[in-house]
């Protein structure tokens, strides 16, 4: 161009060969081994590389396509996401029905733009209960809904729900090209949720097909398997499973409806997938746009056209990464989350509230919920723009390698005789506890950190009450899953759970920092410790820095606390710690740091723990608790 004919940019700013950088870099790391700092192995096998050139786009299949075209990588309809935006969903399980409703219409003027009913289940009684025609008569009384689409996963139990749909829609008469209605269900999610079945598998299967039947012959725009990733995710597992699991599904389901003599363009329309929008941001864009991709393929080898090879995704707010203590940090969680859905593509979306652990219905946080998908359509315009991450050297390329990671996960999954079988025999539950358990590890070392909870909590913070929901004690059980259901896990519960049994006792849980020499001697392992006893419910005593052992000693037999923390240099420790330990011989003595060549003979010493970047923040906590006489919950 003109401008930069004039300006001479490319002469003045020759852009450096990925050679040139790389020496660059090691020059900086002064010998530390390239591969292992700057390359990072995630949770789906995949390992992300320090920097994505443009050059790295060229083995990508799906760089041409065009939004609204096959693979749809870039959304299912462009023109229309540029007109109406995503979906605003957001949960309702009010009970009763005339407030339900009234709820709805309200929140429709307030900027939802879809209907999603909780159900109530007997595995979370916390939902709205629909027995009759009457009843969800009631629920959606004035709500037209050809604007704002009726949302809900069923269960099994709740089959005969379809039916009532069918036969409100009916009443209602509207014309079945104006629906997109998401009322379905997943059996195979809802045995891996639940553990256990209320009806025989024929029975299930055979209700299967009864729905099917009913979408193709009576209600156009129906989507009646609504296939459920999110079971899986809250159990820990990595996108890559996530991914492959909902494939593996899909494909049990198509395989034994495609041999009662259905066609692929009838029952790929009958499809919709619903994700979990974890912590990991670019990760989460990818998964949408890898699923888009895999279903795709999938639907090709079946032998569907492009037409027919479209998925519509409804995003979800994680549960896996919430928190108990503060809870507001949940908002800043959600937020990310429904943005990298946004960004990724997702046709719906709904935000939890940031409360959802603690406090039973608001309208305080369910605005909040919604305001956050508001913003980001009507503040910041992201229904403005097809496909965001679209020629992002790092998303492309994430996408593709997270869509091939999921695709080989399905292919083993179909090697084990498919979903079923493989949820029946535990393969499922082991591959996500693996993935789950590294989880828990990346937390407790606090490789992965959670702001408020491992890293930065407030310590003057009361501990919460977590809501108890009422379970059916003996629910019909025709199929039995012998691995048991998949737990719903948090992430963050066992250091929350020390953090209270810490606070609620009545020992003496507080913390003496022998902080000593200047502040800069001091200041960063101070600070360190400071968060490290914080995190476990510890109460820190802090005071200036001391210039001798004797005025440290002094100070600390009169703080009246019952363990003491030594923060200085490495350097330091080699006079501090022999003159302390022996100043304060029947005292718990803990060192801020891990001199290795005098770790044993620090010991030898006196020093009874050692706190440090990469210990394990629980364990280590936990062993301190109880020395200090702290009991594990009964």
């Amino acid at each position: 161009m003109e401008w930069e004919k004039e300006l001479k940019l490319l002469e003045d700013f020759p852009p450096p060969t990925y050679e040139e950088w790389r020496k660059a870099v090691e020059d900086t790391l002064k010998g530390a081994d390239f591969d292992k700092v700057m390359h990072t192995r995630t949770y789906e096998g995949i390992t992300l590389q320090p920097i994505y050139r443009r050059e790295d786009l060229s083995k990508l299949p799906f760089l041409d396509s065009l939004p609204g075209k096959a693979p749809y990588v870039r959304g299912n309809n462009p023109k229309k996401f540029l007109s109406e935006g995503w979906l605003i969903a957001q949960s309702h399980r009010e009970s009763d029905l005339k407030a339900l409703n009234a709820q709805i219409l309200r929140e429709l003027q307030l900027g939802l733009t879809a209907v999603n009913i909780q159900l109530k289940h007997d595995d979370d009684l916390r939902g709205v209960s629909i027995k009759s025609i009457d009843d969800l008569r009631a629920i959606c009384a004035a709500i037209d809904l050809r604007a704002a689409p009726l949302f809900m996963q069923l269960d099994m139990d709740d089959y005969f729900i379809l039916l009532l749909v069918e036969q409100y829609i009916c009443e209602r008469k509207y014309a079945w090209e104006e629906l997109q209605l998401g009322v379905g269900f997943d059996p195979i999610s809802e045995f891996a949720r639940k553990g256990y079945l209320s009806f025989s598998w024929d029975e299930v299967w055979g209700k299967i097909v009864e729905g099917v039947e009913i979408a193709i012959k009576n209600i156009s725009g129906l989507r009646c398997i609504s296939i459920d990733g999110s079971v899986y995710s809250a159990a820990g597992a990595s996108s890559t499973q996530e991914l492959g699991i909902i494939l593996a599904t899909a494909i049990y389901y198509l395989q034994n409806l495609l041999d009662k003599g259905w066609t692929i363009e009838q029952l790929s329309p009958l499809f919709q997938v619903k994700l979990s929008l974890g912590p990991n941001f670019f990760m989460e864009i990818a998964k949408v746009r890898a699923m888009r991709l895999l279903w795709s393929e999938m639907i090709k080898a079946f032998g569907g056209k492009e037409k027919e090879q479209k998925i519509w995704i409804h995003g979800k707010t994680a549960t896996f990464n919430q928190s108990l203590y503060d809870v507001y940090v949940n908002l800043l969680r959600n937020a990310t989350e429904a943005f990298s859905g946004v960004i990724g593509g997702v046709d719906s979306l709904e935000v939890g509230r940031f409360n959802e652990l603690t406090s039973e219905e608001d309208e305080f946080s369910r605005r909040l919920a919604r305001n956050q998908q508001i913003i980001l359509k009507e503040e910041s315009h992201f229904d403005k723009v097809v496909d965001p991450a679209g020629g992002s050297y790092y998303i492309e390329n994430l996408t593709q390698e997270l869509a091939n990671q999921a695709w080989k996960y399905m292919q083993e999954l179909e090697a084990e005789g498919g979903i079923l079988n493989a949820l029946q025999e535990g393969k499922i539950h082991t591959d996500i506890e693996k993935v789950a358990n590294a989880r828990k590890e990346a937390m407790r070392k606090r490789k992965d950190v959670y702001v408020g909870i491992n890293l930065y909590a407030n310590p003057d913070e009361n501990p919460p009450t977590q809501i108890q929901i009422p379970r059916e004690s003996n629910p019909i059980k025709m199929e039995v899953l012998e691995a048991g259901a998949l737990p719903q896990l948090r992430v963050v519960e066992e250091i929350e759970n020390l953090r209270t049994r810490v606070i609620k006792s009545d020992k003496n849980t507080n913390i003496f920092l022998m902080n000593m020499g200047t502040i800069n001697d001091y200041r960063v392992r101070a600070d360190f410790a400071t968060g490290f006893f914080q995190a476990g419910g510890f109460t820190v005593i802090s005071p200036q820095g001391f210039m001798t052992v004797e005025d440290a000693v002094k100070s600390a037999k009169e703080s009246n606390v019952a363990a003491y923390c030594i923060c200085s240099t490495d350097e330091k420790y080699n006079e501090l710690v022999p003159a302390i330990c022996s100043a304060l011989p029947d005292s718990f003595l803990i060192l801020a740091g891990y001199p290795k060549d005098k770790v044993e003979s620090f010991k030898e010493n006196g020093i009874k723990m050692f706190i440090y970047m990469g210990a394990d923040v629980v364990a280590t906590l936990d062993e301190l608790a109880k020395k200090l006489g702290v009991e594990n919950e009964a």
